[in-house]
């Protein structure tokens, strides 16, 4: 039963869901720290606020480098087999080409998928002038506002695991969108060298390329794809500056 779980896991990891715990709001009393070190807590507690801000943007910055990326690499990949799917007849090779982008358009779709998830708008709490208006003594200032913005982070934090968590998975199925690619050049190679029909040249090659007719269909594909991929990641990259 492991093994089957494991072969499933390398061809299709699952992302596992796991039971978060409400988080318990800490009150400005249950903050023990010494008096003398009140400002210096709030300090480390605002540095803290901003990591995790960092690590958002990190996220986000990744998954939007992922769906530019692989859409493109896709569109172009989509445009050589319906290429060269046209200019020959099929055959084992056509078909091994056409399989692997099939596997690659489904690992291309689950990494957009679980990229846009990561760029999805979720409840974010974040620091305003408002939390620093507050009347009262000196300690209990510094601990109010310890308070507020420890509970705002740890709120903070489960929607930035969420998405750490599918910038995990989009990354997860990149890697093994990048094995088909590779795979997929290596196809692309065996099957001009079997055209060239063992007479491997740098004339036969070029010979093989000018005669080919490119059809209309093929242009408006890798335009499509290309100019789609260009969305995304636009779209993508005004999402992270949000």
């Amino acid at each position: 039963m492991k093994l089957l779980s494991d072969v499933r896991e390398f061809f299709w990891p699952l992302l596992e869901s796991v039971k978060i715990p409400p988080q318990k709001s800490i009150v400005p009393d249950e903050i023990i720290v010494d008096d003398s070190h009140l400002e210096k807590t709030l300090e480390y507690a605002i540095n803290f606020y901003e990591a995790e801000y960092d690590r958002k943007k990190t996220v986000e910055g990744k998954s939007s480098l992922f769906i530019g990326t692989i859409s493109v690499v896709t569109s172009v990949i989509i445009g050589v087999t319906s290429f060269v799917a046209k200019e020959n007849d099929f055959n084992l090779s056509i078909l091994g080409l056409v399989l692997l982008l099939f596997i690659l358009t489904i690992y291309m779709l689950r990494t957009i998928w679980f990229s846009i998830k990561a760029l999805e708008r979720k409840t974010y709490y974040t620091i305003s002038i408002s939390d620093f208006l507050i009347s009262d003594s000196d300690d209990n200032y510094y601990r109010k506002l310890i308070a507020q913005i420890t509970n705002k982070v740890r709120k903070n934090s489960i929607t930035i695991n969420s998405k750490v968590d599918n910038m995990t998975m989009a990354q997860e199925y990149f890697k093994r969108a990048i094995v088909v690619v590779a795979i997929y050049s290596f196809v692309v190679l065996y099957f001009f060298l079997s055209k060239s029909k063992n007479s491997i040249s740098l004339g036969n090659f070029i010979h093989i390329m000018t005669e080919a007719e490119v059809s209309i269909l093929n242009t408006f594909i890798i335009y499509a794809f290309t100019s789609f991929s260009l969305i995304l990641s636009i779209v993508a990259i005004r999402k992270t500056k949000k």
